[in-house]
């Protein structure tokens, strides 16, 4: 169908916030969740940089989580150019028509960031799509619920300022029915959880917010708030 959405729901992890992606994943699926297609590698120039690497968000996984994952095959160093070169080509095998991500203000500029550091031409993405916060999507439907804000304050999801948090960890206990859950923060697990967040927003019947990135969810659901790290626009959402 012409007007089918196709999503490649995507990742990053990096070095601070100013950019220097290490860690990039994603899964290609429609709205009701189903995988077509899962990919993710660490970026060879900046993760065997020591002095980038020391700065990265989760650098103990470094010795843990990727050393193993490197050894068991589930993921590889691969130079920037292959990596933005094979997700041009899955773009256009599986006809992705939206980009969509968590807090996708951010993954989109950390992206782009690294791109221009590490000698890209050209635009990652040469192609018209769609672009979608999955975190705006997830405020205006599942977290806007009652439900959500009285579960939250009664396991403690609330940040040292009073705000229920919204962040992709929080949302998927919700959707998932496992409040004991904890994010991974590997590239590809995250962007396989933002998947289930997204296919849950769908099965909302709401309008879907494409094009929307604000930074600033969060608010939706706390609309008296003032501002607060805790549960807004970075990692540490």
């Amino acid at each position: 169908m012409m007007d089918q959405k196709i999503f490649m729901v995507l990742d990053t992890e990096t070095v601070g916030l100013e950019g220097h992606v290490y860690d990039v994943g994603y899964a290609i699926t429609n709205k009701r969740g189903d995988i077509a297609l899962e990919r993710n590698w660490l970026v060879e120039e900046n993760f065997t940089d020591p002095k980038k690497m020391m700065g990265a968000f989760y650098a103990g996984k470094h010795f843990t989580h990727y050393a193993r994952m490197l050894q068991d095959g589930d993921i590889r160093l691969t130079p920037w150019a292959e990596i933005v070169g094979t997700l041009r080509a899955d773009m256009l095998t599986y006809g992705v028509n939206v980009i969509a991500a968590y807090n996708a203000g951010f993954d989109f500029r950390v992206l782009r960031q690294t791109h221009a550091d590490l000698g890209g031409t050209g635009a990652i993405v040469q192609q018209p799509v769609d672009v979608l916060d999955i975190w705006q999507f997830a405020c205006e439907t599942k977290l806007s619920q009652k439900s959500y804000a009285r579960i939250a304050r009664s396991l403690g999801w609330v940040s040292p300022a009073g705000n229920i948090k919204t962040g992709a960890e929080f949302a998927y206990r919700y959707v998932s029915g496992d409040p004991e859950f904890i994010e991974d923060h590997t590239a590809l697990s995250d962007a396989r959880i933002e998947v289930a967040i997204l296919a849950e927003c769908f099965r909302q019947k709401k309008s879907v917010p494409y094009g929307i990135i604000n930074g600033a969810p969060w608010r939706i659901v706390n609309p008296q708030a003032s501002d607060d790290a805790h549960v807004h626009g970075s990692k540490v959402a």
